[in-house]
C-alpha cells in the first residue's frame, strides 16, 4: 500500500511530502483520546532529533482545527506537523480498528475501553502508570513543577519518595495521565466536536527516502499506541541515535 497516496486521496489537502526524506506517519485517534495526547507528548521530546535526521513528522487526528490549536498548544507540538479531520474516513480506508463499537453512546463505549473490555492490555498499562516501571524512563525532572490544573502542587523530586533512579518511578505515568485526563474534560466541546470517534484507534508508520514501509504498528486498544509501551519510540533507535 502505498501510504502517502492514499493519505493524498482521503484528506484531499495539499500536504508537502518532501522527497528524499524519511517520513513517519502517525495516525492518531480523537485529539480528545489519552492515546494522542501521550504519544504527541513522547513525539514533541524528539522533534527536533527527528528533524536533524531528515525524519518528516506527520501526525493525523480527529477533530477539529480549534482542537488541533488547543492540542498542539499543550502538548508543544508544531501545529504545520498536524492535520485535523472532521471523521474517520482516512482510517477506515486504511482498515484500522474501530475500537468498541455499538448502539450505546460513544463515550458509554469510551468507558467499557477503559474497563478493558475489548481492549487487550488497557488494565494492565492502567497499573503500570501506579507501580512504576524500571524499564521505562523517568517523566519529571527534579525540580519540574508539577501542575495539575491551573495549580502547581509539588516537584518531580516528590516521586524520589518511592524511587531515586532514573527510571518510571510509582506514580509518575498515572501523574501524567491525571494532568492530561483534567486537560481534555476542562475543553471537552473544543477536543471533542463530535463524540462519534471516541473510541478509534490509530497507527504508526515509518517510511524510507523510497517511501517503503520500515516499520508499522497497528493499535487495537487503549493505552496501546506502541509495540513496546515502556519504550514507545524504541523503533526509531536505529535512525535517532
Amino acid at each position: 500500500m502505498n501510504y502517502k497516496n492514499v493519505i493524498k486521496e482521503v484528506i484531499r489537502k495539499e500536504i508537502v511530502f518532501l522527497d528524499q526524506r524519511k517520513c513517519l506517519i502517525v495516525l492518531l485517534g480523537s485529539f480528545a483520546d489519552f492515546d494522542s495526547f501521550e504519544y504527541a507528548q513522547q513525539l514533541s521530546a524528539q522533534s527536533n532529533k527527528l528533524s536533524r535526521h531528515s525524519v518528516d513528522l506527520i501526525l493525523i487526528g480527529i477533530g477539529s482545527e480549534k482542537s488541533k490549536e488547543l492540542f498542539c498548544k499543550f502538548n508543544k507540538i508544531d501545529a504545520k506537523n498536524v492535520i485535523a479531520l472532521g471523521n474517520a474516513n482516512l482510517h477506515k480506508k486504511l482498515n484500522l480498528n474501530s475500537g468498541f463499537v455499538s448502539p450505546m453512546p460513544a463515550i458509554i463505549n469510551l468507558l467499557v475501553m477503559c474497563a478493558g473490555i475489548s481492549s487487550r492490555g488497557t488494565i494492565k498499562e492502567v497499573i503500570r502508570g501506579y507501580l512504576g516501571d524500571k524499564n521505562a524512563k523517568s517523566l519529571f525532572s527534579f525540580d519540574q513543577d508539577i501542575n495539575i490544573g491551573p495549580f502547581t502542587f509539588f516537584k518531580g523530586k516528590m516521586f524520589d519518595v518511592f524511587s531515586k533512579k532514573q527510571n518510571l518511578r510509582p506514580f509518575e505515568l498515572a501523574t501524567r495521565r491525571l494532568i492530561n485526563m483534567i486537560e481534555i474534560l476542562s475543553n471537552w466541546n473544543i477536543y471533542v466536536p463530535d463524540p462519534t470517534f471516541l473510541t478509534q484507534r490509530g497507527a504508526t508508520i515509518l517510511l524510507n527516502e523510497k517511501d517503503e514501509v520500515i516499520y508499522e504498528f497497528i493499535s487495537e486498544s487503549l493505552l496501546g499506541y506502541a509495540k513496546k509501551m515502556n519504550a514507545p519510540l524504541s523503533f526509531l533507535d536505529d535512525i535517532l541515535n
